[in-house]
Order: C-alpha cells, then sequence, then structure tokens
C-alpha cells in the first residue's frame, strides 16, 4: 500500500501540473491507488459522477502518468471509494419513490417527469449523473450545473426529475420553473409593488431549477434581477441547475458577469441519442401504448429516425393513431405509409443566410462588417469562422466564397478555413463553440 501511495503521489503531482489547480482540486483531490492486477492500475473515486468524468476525459493522461513512473504500459479501471457512502453505479437507477412531506415549494409546470422514467444513455449519461450527484451532495464540487443541447434531448425531463427527487425523497424546498415564468413572475412584482415578497420566495429555496435559460436574452433588467437570486443562493451554497438550449457563450445579448456565473460551475452537453439510445428509448416509448409494436418495427424507426426524443415521441404517436383510426396492424409497409416526412429530409437545405445570421448574432458584429475589408481581429476573425462553417456546411468552392465576400482571392479564404480549422484542433473551448453554432445553424434550418 505504501507503494501505491508513493507512486500516486508522484502521479498526482505531474497531474497537477498539467491540468492546474482549479480542475485538480475538482477532479483528483479524493482519489487514490487501490491496487494493481498486472497491468491494470485500480483508482478508487469518490462517486459515480467523478468516475464517469475521469474515464471520459483523463484515462489517458492517467495512463501516460502511470506509466512514466512505472517505465511500462499501464491500463487502469475506476471504482467507487468503499470508504465514500455516495451512490454506487448498480443503484443509480434504482431510488425508492417516498411520499412528500411538508409545505415545499411546488413544481411549476403541468408535466410531472420522474428520473425513473428517464431513458440513459451515451448521449446524456453523464448529464444525468451529475444531476443525481446534485440531488445526493448538498454540498456538490460542482455548482452551478449547467446542462445544455438542442431541443427535445431531455433537459427538461432531468430537472424536472431532480426536483421531484429532491422534494419527495429528502424533503428539499426546490423549485422549478421556466425562465419565461420566471421573468413573468418578476415583471408582475414590479407592476404590483412586491419584489421583495418576490425575492424571497426564490432566494430561499434549497435547490433552484432553471429550464430555457436562453429567455433572459436581450432582457438586461431582468438578468440583472437573476443574477442577484444567482449570487444570493450560490453564496449560500444551494444548489442551482440551469438548462439551455445553447452553451451559455453562445446565448446572444447576455451580460458577461452572468455569463460568467454560468460557467463558473459544470457545463455538461447532451447530444441527440445514438442509435442504442433511439432503440431503448422506443421499446420504452412503445410499452406506454395499448397497441403492438413488433421488434422488427422498433429497429426500423430507430435507425432511420435521428432526430430528437420529441421526434421519436410523435412518430410513434402519429403511426399508433394511424393504426386505430384505419383498423391496421402496425407493420413496416404502415410505417414508410405513415412515417415517411419524419425519415426523409427533403427542403433542409442550409442557406448561407441561416449561416451568416448565426455569425452575426454570436460575434455581435453587422452585415456590412462582415462583408467588409477590415482587417481588425473583432471582424476578421467571425469573417474567417463564416467562411469555415460555409465550406463545410454547404460545399462552397473557395473561389464562391471569396466572391461572395468581397470578391477575395480563393488563397485568402483557404488561408482563412486552414486557420479556424487548426485553431479548433488546439484550442477545445473553440472547438465547443463551433460546434454550437454548427448545431444552432442545423435547428434553424429544421
Amino acid at each position: 500500500m505504501n507503494s501505491c501511495v508513493k507512486i500516486w503521489d508522484d502521479v498526482l503531482h505531474s497531474i497537477r501540473e498539467k491540468v492546474g489547480p482549479l480542475r485538480f482540486n475538482l477532479w483528483f483531490k479524493n482519489t487514490r491507488l487501490e491496487s494493481f492486477e498486472g497491468n491494470c492500475a485500480n483508482i478508487a473515486v469518490p462517486n459515480v459522477f467523478t468516475q464517469i468524468w475521469l474515464q471520459e476525459n483523463f484515462s489517458n493522461l492517467l495512463r501516460e502518468g502511470i506509466g512514466s513512473i512505472l517505465n511500462k504500459d499501464t491500463d487502469v479501471r475506476f471504482s467507487i471509494s468503499k470508504n465514500n457512502d455516495g451512490e454506487s453505479q448498480s443503484n443509480v437507477n434504482n431510488t425508492t419513490e417516498k411520499k412528500t412531506e411538508g409545505n415545499k415549494t411546488q413544481l411549476q409546470g403541468n408535466r410531472v417527469l420522474k428520473l425513473e422514467d428517464f431513458v440513459v444513455g451515451p448521449s446524456n449519461r453523464l448529464a444525468y449523473t451529475a444531476a443525481l450527484e446534485m440531488i445526493k451532495d448538498k454540498h456538490p464540487s460542482f455548482n452551478p450545473l449547467f446542462i445544455h443541447g438542442t431541443v427535445g434531448v431531455g433537459k427538461t425531463h432531468i430537472l424536472q426529475g431532480v426536483c421531484n427527487r429532491a422534494r419527495e425523497d429528502q424533503n428539499v424546498n426546490a423549485v422549478y420553473m421556466p425562465a419565461e415564468k420566471w421573468t413573468n413572475e418578476f415583471i408582475y412584482s414590479l407592476q404590483k409593488g412586491k419584489t421583495e415578497a418576490f425575492r424571497q420566495k426564490f432566494r430561499n429555496v434549497d435547490m433552484f431549477l432553471i429550464d430555457d435559460v436562453h429567455f433572459l436574452s436581450n432582457k438586461q433588467g431582468v438578468q440583472e434581477e437573476f443574477l442577484h437570486t444567482f449570487n444570493a443562493l450560490y453564496e449560500l451554497s444551494k444548489r442551482i441547475i440551469l438548462a439551455s438550449d445553447a452553451h451559455p457563450k453562445m446565448i446572444g445579448q447576455l451580460k458577461e458577469n452572468l455569463a460568467s456565473r454560468f460557467m463558473s460551475g459544470m457545463i455538461i452537453k447532451i447530444d441527440e441519442p445514438d442509435f442504442a439510445t433511439r432503440l431503448l428509448i422506443l421499446r420504452a416509448k412503445a410499452a406506454k401504448f395499448d397497441i403492438h409494436f413488433p421488434e422488427e418495427v422498433i429497429d426500423f424507426v430507430a435507425e432511420k429516425l435521428d432526430g430528437n426524443v420529441r421526434e421519436i415521441e410523435s412518430a410513434l404517436t402519429t403511426l399508433s393513431a394511424h393504426a386505430r383510426f384505419n383498423e391496421k396492424k402496425i407493420d413496416i409497409h404502415l410505417v414508410h405509409d405513415v412515417l415517411s416526412g419524419f425519415f426523409y429530409n427533403e427542403g433542409k437545405i442550409i442557406k448561407v443566410n441561416t449561416i451568416e445570421d448565426a455569425i452575426l448574432s454570436y460575434f455581435n458584429i453587422s452585415r456590412n462588417e462582415l462583408h467588409s475589408n477590415k482587417k481588425t481581429k473583432s471582424v476578421s476573425f467571425p469573417r474567417q469562422v463564416c467562411m469555415y462553417l460555409i465550406k463545410n456546411l454547404i460545399d462552397w468552392s473557395y473561389q464562391q466564397i471569396g466572391n461572395y465576400f468581397n470578391s477575395k482571392k480563393h488563397t485568402t479564404v483557404m488561408f482563412a478555413i486552414k486557420k479556424v480549422k487548426d485553431q479548433i484542433e488546439s484550442d477545445n473551448q473553440f472547438k465547443l463553440i463551433v460546434e454550437s453554432l454548427i448545431e444552432k445553424i442545423k435547428k434553424e434550418k429544421r
């Protein structure tokens, strides 16, 4: 064990220098090297969320660190520390419902969504596990938790599910609501002279869950009040979970200090479900209908439908309705007849104006500036990113792009695109920004 302690101290010292003190304290502080089995190092971590994050983001760094000290190739394996009282992976999805006690802040909205009904897959597992960590730990290592992703990938389900679980299992004073409703309540309190009551309502909760925070965009006064509420809760170590269609940096007209607050904790993106997850979702949803969906139909729809969860639900509802109304059985033929509009993408062509609009909104420049010959970085860089996106999403020729931007030479366009590509490969934060822009553009074309 002493040798494990010495090796791990050396590994952690090396890792701290590479990742910096902030990330080191967040992810490596409560880890230890438990044992070796052959060439595999067994690393104990405090909870399942840390386990998943280290597996997905730091496995190579750990392998290299241990391997360099031992002077041999080493693999790593993670396990939950036996000295930790947190949930293990085996019971993450098996929380028993308890009766709600006390007069706590009620869940806002008509839909009541439960975590036990949430279908977990590779695209959403990290967000789901982080949400569980927020429930389990009154003082989580990350706060706030900011979840973002395109429409219909399960953000609302997670937030409502967390609110329900926290209230029912822990008797926690939790509030969930969309940012629009929060905004409306704030405006009403201003009109009626009840701002103090409004502030007391939201600044005395134990858990604050706000959906669709991109709604705050371009609402300066509302953003200021939201920032004060956020700060008040944060200073009291209250748990905050936020959801948005976009990364905080991609929310246009958002105050810099508020965006900074959103980014001060953990930011997790939920992608659209992959094939395996779509299968699980389809089976779970199909089981709730009073009609049989053959397995070959489920497989076929999962393969063809690459959209979000809402589209999957809509496809099953549409198929079920047609089968009932027309007294037909559900089979592949009916699927082809009824769901062709779900499967094929005619008319969903990305237009250059859509790309331009996304660039103008994010970088806050005018269309005239974008097409000008200005060489200041605040204008030239957005122009280069726009060229990169046009090339990758529409596949115009270099000369076409050059002509579009005030008769630029094709070599100028090639240089711009290479510069953006190189930065994407070397800067993960910038890569995330470009991916978010692409996601926004593709969403707009729908």
